[in-house]
């Protein structure tokens, strides 16, 4: 939820202007302004350069050790 007093943002007038762009242009703001503009919620992230938001699924074969059809014949020893 978005804080309603303006007061408590700590944004310069040039960063104001930056986000009013940016918002007016429809683009993505900056990643460095959630927890300035919104409420913590206590969530953690790992980051570190070169990361991506980019989700990777991986298909991986499934390979089949052994299919039994009929049960095993035993020996005595």
């Amino acid at each position: 939820m978005a804080r309603l007093d303006k007061k408590t943002y700590e944004l310069s007038e040039a960063e104001q202007r930056d986000l009013i762009a940016l918002i007016q242009q429809g683009k993505p703001l900056p990643e460095k302004y959630r927890f300035i503009l919104f409420e913590d919620k206590r969530e953690v992230e790992l980051v570190w350069n070169g990361k991506t938001r980019d989700v990777c699924t991986t298909v991986l074969p499934f390979q089949t050790l052994e299919h039994i059809d009929e049960p095993r014949a035993e020996t005595k020893t």
